[in-house]
């Protein structure tokens, strides 16, 4: 069996799967203390999303608030 029917079962396409899994890599930078310095565009584009309007868009989608909110909810 392949991955595509495999996701597909879970209500995923191989594509869905993979930005949901760069959003996850986005929001975990977000709240890591280490990675404060960095600006949030920056986190975006280190995950894919070179676009930061595009980040802040499908981040917001996924998690209802936007990465900044979710820098500053961190703590």
């Amino acid at each position: 069996m392949t991955v595509r029917p495999l996701l597909a079962e879970q209500g995923y396409t191989v594509a869905g799967w993979i930005r949901e899994q760069r959003l996850a890599r986005c929001r975990q930078d977000l709240v890591d203390p280490a990675m404060h310095h960095l600006p949030v565009g920056a986190i975006g584009a280190r995950w894919g999303f070179p676009d930061p309007a595009h980040f802040s868009h499908a981040f917001k989608a996924v998690y209802g608030m936007s990465p900044r909110e979710a820098r500053t909810a961190r703590g």
